[in-house]
């Protein structure tokens, strides 16, 4: 591969691109992750944490030329790697992961949205100049075939990239991960990436960094006070002042304007988080006290769980917010050569076993609510309104 340009980065040092990586990242739809934050409203609880889906972009691209070539992958497949890395987020909506509900409730994601503008879009005309078949980059972002599972699969080069960028830009040593050793110490199989036996340590650092971020960073008690506003007031908008087509189209900045001249709700809660006058936390409960089978039950009556409370103690409606976290474990099923052939690293490493009952553990429901109404709330009882059995919460719907 001819390399045209390089990129300085704080975290890799020099990226170097081809000529035709060079031309993808000049389309306004690779610069449009200019300006849509990596962490959502992290930067309200870290304040340097600004950084942008295009440098993680080019980080992915990065080491998935890196690990291509530690496994001796044909210049070929290399190329469609390194610009399916480099694509892989161009489909990200403003604020990242923070505004994924909206895609979801219209039975869409990022990926698939990522996949209509390479196929559809001058990126396709781009990528196929090199006799590239757009659809083989979109099936690659989307994990499918041997070489998709270096991108999206238990301990793929996204998860080793924004680890350790989010740790740099959020100023805190949990994402000190030897990449290298990672890289070189994994093989690929059949369904994915493999950890060689004599590698195992390097990643069980991965799953502690990674447990230790989540729990610290993303999903920190202020950031999650925040999205939940953003997010309520986002579907608010969606629902009567933004369609879905200029909604995928945007960048932070235009959803921000957005948000700021809308009127109503959506405005005072982007005012509210302009000036980090936040609700606040009243009740929480770990999720591991919840069961599991009523957990889905939860999500799919928030909004009516919530009207409920508010209703009952007096309050608006949008004032009283429930969040209900999601649970991300597919770390945990890193396949791993031993003496007895691949098993799961939760079978061979009592550490990663130890952190997956701590990332169960620390899951929380929470309730929050506007300051102004605190007061209301003295005598709320959620067992009222969680109840721990789906009959009866159908009941009190």
């Amino acid at each position: 591969m001819e390399f045209v340009k390089n990129v300085r980065d704080p975290i890799h040092g020099t990226i170097s691109l081809t000529e035709q990586e060079l031309k993808l990242v000049d389309t306004a739809y690779m610069q449009r992750l200019r300006r849509i934050k990596q962490n959502g409203l992290c930067y309200l609880v870290y304040p340097a944490m600004n950084s942008t889906r295009f440098e993680h972009s080019l980080g992915v691209m990065h080491l998935a030329g890196l690990m291509a070539d530690h496994l001796e992958v044909p210049d070929e497949d290399k190329e469609k790697l390194r610009i399916a890395a480099l694509l892989h987020d161009v489909g990200h909506c403003p604020f990242s992961h923070t505004s994924d509900e909206i895609l979801a409730k219209n039975e869409d994601s990022h990926e698939d949205n990522a996949a209509r503008l390479i196929q559809k879009t001058v990126m396709s005309d781009i990528i196929a100049k090199k006799d590239i078949d757009p659809k083989e980059i979109s099936a690659l972002i989307k994990g499918k075939g041997r070489l998709g599972r270096i991108l999206c699969s238990e301990i793929d080069v996204d998860k080793m990239d924004y680890l350790v960028r989010d740790s740099y830009y959020a100023g805190v040593a949990y994402g000190t991960i030897d990449l290298e050793r990672v890289i070189y110490g994994t093989t690929l199989g059949s369904e994915g990436l493999v950890v060689r036996k004599g590698s195992l340590e390097a990643v069980e650092f991965l799953l502690i960094s990674r447990n230790l971020m989540y729990e610290t960073v993303y999903r920190h008690h202020t950031k999650r006070i925040a999205e939940s506003m953003f997010r309520t007031a986002l579907s608010s908008l969606m629902n009567k002042k933004l369609k879905y087509d200029e909604f995928l189209s945007m960048d932070d900045i235009d959803l921000v304007y957005k948000m700021r001249h809308a009127g109503g709700y959506s405005q005072e809660m982007m005012k509210r988080i302009d000036d980090r006058k936040l609700f606040k936390k009243i009740f929480q409960e770990k999720m591991s006290l919840v069961e599991e089978a009523f957990r889905e039950d939860l999500k799919k009556n928030k909004e009516k769980i919530e009207d409920r409370i508010a209703k009952d103690h007096g309050i608006k409606k949008g004032y009283l917010l429930l969040d209900i976290p999601e649970a991300k474990m597919s770390e945990f099923r890193t396949q791993v050569e031993t003496d007895e052939g691949l098993k799961g690293i939760d079978e061979v490493s009592s550490l990663a076993r130890t952190l997956e009952r701590s990332e169960q553990e620390k899951l929380t429901l929470c309730v929050y609510a506007a300051p102004e109404y605190i007061g209301k709330l003295k005598n709320f009882n959620p067992e009222k309104y969680i109840e721990f059995a789906q009959t009866r919460l159908g009941k009190f719907l």
